[in-house]
């Protein structure tokens, strides 16, 4: 079966789990939280709080210096670079890498928090060499939205996989990436049956261990969406993050003790190979797109 014929015949318009969302719902609950983020930033900042220091991966917090760190170091060099961001949100990642010498287009499904983009790419001066597109992934298309091209040197995201139909994600990614090029993506994950789960996302667990998500539809990949990865791509990898640092989930950890942990995971992760499967967080990193889907 072809790439076309396999992304038609299996796009449900759900989110790849069976429970019967519409992607178009998903869009639309995603688009409500981050315009609503936006117009609060849009009436809030200064152009300082814009900034973006050049010196430095625009890092979201503590929690993402080591995988985003590894993700960005796939794709250098970075100067000259055409990059797609996928979940570009409020810019940061984009205009970073603006600066550092790379043409970069960024797409969210929140109009919303691209405005956000727009405003922090013209404050650091980076406009003409970033593009915001109101659009998902799973249905982008560089020429319909008016760009001069095709194809990508690589493809980047932050947390934005377990928000995409899986299918229709990866069939994008296999037509965006230019030949030799990389996606790389950093994702929670859970390795675990599907009644661990349920029971996660229990009343009785969430209400006294919230989980870390910002919309009501996010789910960690698991074993299921590596093998709609391996589907579509020959090369799929991923690089395993935050084991003992898992505790964040449950409870506010102090700077000393998350950097203690983070420590000994990096260890553990290194040297204990069956670790690997309870890790919090990983960086997929997708090559060589199939060109017959099996």
């Amino acid at each position: 079966m072809s790439r076309t014929e396999h992304a038609h015949n299996g796009h449900s318009h759900s989110h790849g789990h069976g429970d019967g969302l519409l992607i178009e719902d998903r869009h639309d609950h995603e688009a409500q939280t981050y315009d609503l983020m936006a117009r609060e930033l849009l009436a809030t900042w200064t152009d300082e709080d814009y900034r973006v220091d050049p010196a430095r991966i625009p890092f979201v917090n503590r929690e993402h210096v080591d995988y985003l760190t590894a993700a960005v170091d796939q794709l250098r060099p970075l100067a000259g670079k055409r990059i797609l961001e996928v979940g570009a949100g409020g810019g940061s990642l984009a205009v970073w890498l603006a600066q550092q010498g790379a043409n970069v287009v960024g797409i969210d499904v929140s109009a919303g928090i691209l405005e956000v983009a727009r405003k922090r790419a013209a404050v650091n001066g980076v406009s003409d060499s970033t593009t915001f597109v109101h659009c998902p992934i799973e249905r982008f298309d560089p020429r319909a939205a008016g760009l001069d091209h095709e194809h990508y040197d690589a493809i980047i995201g932050n947390n934005v996989v377990h928000h995409f139909d899986r299918q229709a994600a990866m069939a994008s990614l296999c037509r965006l990436l230019a030949p030799g090029a990389v996606a790389v993506f950093c994702e929670p994950v859970l390795f675990a049956p599907e009644w661990v789960r349920t029971v996660r996302n229990s009343r009785l667990v969430t209400r006294r261990f919230p989980p870390h998500t910002h919309t009501p539809d996010e789910r960690s990949l698991g074993e299921e969406d590596f093998a709609i990865m391996r589907r579509w791509f020959r090369h799929v990898h991923w690089q395993p993050f935050q084991l003992l640092a898992r505790l964040q989930n449950f409870v506010e950890l102090s700077d000393r003790t998350w950097n203690a942990l983070e420590s000994m995971d990096r260890t553990i992760l290194r040297t204990v190979p069956f670790s690997r499967r309870a890790c919090r967080m990983v960086v997929v990193t997708l090559a060589l797109p199939r060109e017959e889907i099996v």
